[in-house]
């Protein structure tokens, strides 16, 4: 047996499946580490920028999207990366209301010097999985969050890294 995986008993399998979590968070933390000292972003920025890389004219509806967050966040997230120079804000020809967010020379930059997945490590691997396996971990994920008390629900909608 490996040093992961122990006996059968509820309680050693409970260990185990918690050394995989630990595992996990700080395997993505150790990528968001990598790329703040190499991009000089945090981890949710460098998502965004990717996002906006691959969408011509991108909206904060359409990147709240993209990265499950609230519309609130992606707003907050794109002001400080326009304010750093990332992206730069258009606003739409045929509608005035809306805003279209694109790449800076900086912005472009920063994706090509930074690590990948630029989207972080815990999404690029969730996106990889079959649709069957994603269906069975969110069944089993739900069934652990309905388990625990004091579950901040709230987070589901806040990015992983710092921006």
């Amino acid at each position: 047996m490996n040093k992961i995986q122990g006996s059968a008993s509820p309680r050693n399998s409970a260990l185990d499946v918690l050394k995989l979590f630990r595992i996990i968070f700080k395997s993505a933390n150790r990528h968001f580490h990598e790329i703040e000292k190499v991009a000089g972003v945090g981890g949710a920025s460098l998502w965004a920028l990717a996002e906006v890389a691959e969408t011509d004219k991108l909206t904060v509806t359409e990147l709240a999207n993209r990265m499950s967050i609230h519309q609130s966040t992606a707003s907050n997230l794109l002001d400080k990366l326009g304010s750093e120079g990332y992206i730069e804000k258009v606003k739409s020809t045929s509608d005035r209301r809306v805003v279209h967010v694109m790449l800076t020379e900086q912005g472009r930059a920063t994706l090509e010097k930074a690590p990948l997945p630029h989207r972080g490590m815990l999404p690029d691997a969730l996106m990889r999985l079959s649709p069957t396996t994603l269906a069975e971990l969110n069944q089993h994920l739900l069934a652990l969050v309905a388990g625990m008390e004091g579950t901040q629900a709230g987070a589901a909608f806040e990015p992983l890294g710092k921006a």
